[in-house]
């Protein structure tokens, strides 16, 4: 870690934060830089060969710099809004390096996401993906989509951020999802991409993550059953980070577990506070 204390001062990569509060003035946010960088790094290094996307969630701290940052040292980026997406973009951001997560999309968002060349958009219900096909059908191109399911799976964390229940408001429940991938399969305006899966934040154990994955990798036998392919496993992000004495998950045992189970198929992840909390 980059802050530390010497002679009982604070201090940031060894400057003292006295000393930026004396310059910059107070309250002041302060990040490493090294922090920010090994952070992602520590992810995108266990994968080592095997095809893969990080993808930073720019809802953890949207800060032009810190976006800059991981934009210069090969990111991608998870984005919920056209908001994020433009300061994605404004920061050095690839477009074709985003995914575009969140329930609540828009049609002038999905037209400019469309516009810029986004890489998928994680597709949280029916009614999205008639939006997006329309969408896609007014500009004449296709969309690239992934359907975020619930795998029903506990995440093991507080219920407030828990998202992989089936009584949580997000994606779609995995017996319904066949139906609307066969839909989009039959448009001649999407393009199925993927399969997005997010169970929840600040997870401390590696088990609610492969129960998970499991659901997932039977959902995707099935899909090849019935012709269609899978390219990418969006398995989302959450993982914890300590604030007291948690026990914090080992980023190459997990990223190893998980390419153990999927074979050759490309995994994206999109962690957010594990890089810059």
């Amino acid at each position: 870690m980059s802050f530390s204390y010497k002679n009982q001062k604070l201090q940031a990569e060894s400057v003292a934060i006295t000393d930026l509060m004396a310059t910059y003035g107070s309250p002041l946010y302060v990040y490493s830089q090294t922090d920010i960088e090994n952070n992602w790094r520590e992810f995108d290094t266990a994968f080592g060969s095997h095809p893969h996307l990080v993808c930073y969630a720019v809802k953890a701290n949207s800060n032009l710099a810190v976006l800059n940052t991981l934009a210069k040292i090969g990111a991608g980026f998870d984005i919920v809004s056209e908001g994020e997406l433009e300061r994605v973009l404004a920061a050095g951001g690839q477009a074709n390096c985003c995914v575009f997560s969140g329930v609540a999309k828009t049609a002038r968002e999905i037209k400019r996401a469309l516009e810029v060349g986004v890489r998928c958009f994680n597709v949280e219900s029916a009614s999205e993906l008639d939006r997006i096909e329309s969408v896609a059908q007014s500009l004449n191109t296709q969309a690239p989509i992934s359907i975020r399911i619930n795998p029903n799976v506990d995440a093991k964390t507080h219920p407030y951020i828990s998202t992989g229940l089936k009584e949580n408001k997000f994606g779609v429940d995995i017996d319904d999802a066949i139906n609307l991938y066969q839909q989009a399969n039959n448009s001649k305006y999407l393009s199925v991409q993927g399969l997005d899966c997010h169970i929840g934040s600040q997870l401390t154990e590696v088990s609610p993550f492969l129960d998970a994955l499991d659901k997932v990798l039977e959902l995707v036998d099935q899909l090849n059953q019935q012709g269609i392919s899978i390219a990418h496993l969006d398995l989302g992000g959450g993982v914890g980070i300590r604030y007291d004495d948690e026990k914090t998950i080992d980023i190459k045992a997990y990223v190893e577990a998980m390419i153990a189970k999927v074979g050759n198929i490309e995994i994206i992840l999109e962690p957010g506070r594990s890089i810059v909390g």
